[in-house]
């Protein structure tokens, strides 16, 4: 299974190390942090079917799905808010790839940024926006796989007879 609580931690903390402000789950009650800030939602945690399982030597199976989260940068300020965003989009676009990726999160694709202004009452909350798609592998175990009294399966087994619609063959070394 998808350790999706590691992928929210791991972009959570490379943002809030990268722009220096507080990232902050999107649509909950509570204090609302000083300006400026980051929201997210992650809007799709798991898409649906993006690939084929795959079995693999160390006795798990994996499958790739994508992520999609929709990041705002909040402030009272228009410029600071724009600014924020620019160097949120550039850290999952560039700056945090490494990072990212030494902790199993690829970043497939970071849209472009737009405005997502909010009049509260008689002000405006400047807010600045895109989503990024992240590119994720969900994780099983392989049956039987290294439990007590079961063969795990060898990877680098050879055929070497084998009967297909009554015809037989036999492996030949050359």
């Amino acid at each position: 299974m998808a350790n999706l609580d590691a992928v929210r931690e791991t972009v959570i903390k490379g943002l809030e190390n990268y722009l220096n402000v507080q990232v902050i789950r999107s649509n909950q009650t509570g204090e609302i942090p000083k300006y400026p800030y980051l929201s997210y939602t992650i809007t799709t945690p798991m898409s649906a079917d993006n690939g084929t399982w795959g079995e693999y030597g160390d006795g798990k199976a994996r499958k790739p799905f994508t992520q999609t989260w929709s990041i705002t940068a909040q402030s009272d300020n228009y410029g600071e808010s724009l600014n924020l965003a620019v160097k949120a989009r550039e850290w999952l676009d560039r700056a945090g790839r490494t990072y990212l990726n030494d902790n199993g999160v690829i970043v497939q694709s970071v849209g472009g940024i737009a405005n997502r202004d909010n009049l509260i009452t008689l002000e405006y909350e400047y807010r600045q926006g895109f989503d990024a798609v992240l590119w994720l592998m969900d994780e099983l175990p392989l049956p039987g796989y290294g439990e007590p009294g079961q063969e795990s399966e060898d990877f680098d087994s050879v055929i070497e007879h084998l009967t297909v619609n009554g015809r037989e063959y036999h492996r030949t070394v050359t």
